[in-house]
């Protein structure tokens, strides 16, 4: 039995060794700063097509976790602050133009963000790492439907 524990323990601490820093709770302004590179990305623009479609207005992201109303106060995209809603006030307001977060998986200083737009069909997935402590995009891949 205690050569069971001990295998046990050194197959965890080995684990965290291979793979890296154990995920911290990030702290709400490098939330911010992860959303607002995010929702910046040049390629990503041209699809919120806000001249043709200004009912788009303000952008609106579903809530997923941590990425929510009471963090994330205060981003702005085209001047007016962004809304973040919960999954019951998309259905209830029959909202379509939001933006989904498909995956967001962190592992020490880099961070995998798949943001989905649903109402444009179009997908991004992100690649952050964290760099003299500024989240910087390392990779980007954008697809359309």
């Amino acid at each position: 039995m205690k050569l069971k524990i001990l295998i046990l323990n050194l197959t965890i601490g080995f684990s965290s060794l291979t793979f890296g820093q154990e995920n911290r709770k990030l702290p709400n302004n490098e939330l911010k700063e992860i959303i607002e590179l995010a929702l910046n990305l040049p390629q990503l623009q041209k699809y919120f097509q806000i001249d043709s479609n200004p009912e788009r207005l303000p952008l609106k992201l579903k809530e997923f976790g941590e990425i929510n109303s009471n963090n994330l106060i205060g981003i702005k995209k085209f001047g007016t602050e962004i809304l973040i809603l919960k999954n019951e006030e998309i259905k209830q307001k029959k909202v379509n133009d939001y933006i989904n977060i498909g995956d967001w998986t962190q592992a020490g200083n880099k961070l995998r963000l798949q943001l989905d737009y649903l109402i444009e069909r179009i997908t991004v997935n992100y690649l952050f790492e964290r760099i003299d402590s500024k989240w910087k995009i390392k990779s980007t891949e954008l697809w359309k439907e």
